[in-house]
């Protein structure tokens, strides 16, 4: 399931970038995250167990805090 956390990984780096290269609103910035990284580790979360350091490293990546 190594290779699933790299998709979601992936995927959540991509939608970091793609808001950073947007002049959208905070609340469009917000909407569009949700759509394309969160929606990735939604549907993952049901079929494989994250670690708790694992859930740490991406939200580090992503520059978010609890």
């Amino acid at each position: 399931m190594s290779a699933t956390r790299k998709v979601v990984r992936e995927k959540a780096r991509v939608a970091r970038d793609l808001i950073k290269s947007h002049p959208l609103t905070p609340e469009l910035s917000a909407d569009l995250f949700a759509q394309t990284g969160i929606g990735a580790f939604r549907f993952s979360a049901a079929l494989i167990e994250w670690l708790y350091s694992e859930l740490e490293g991406l939200q580090n990546n992503l520059g978010t805090s609890v």
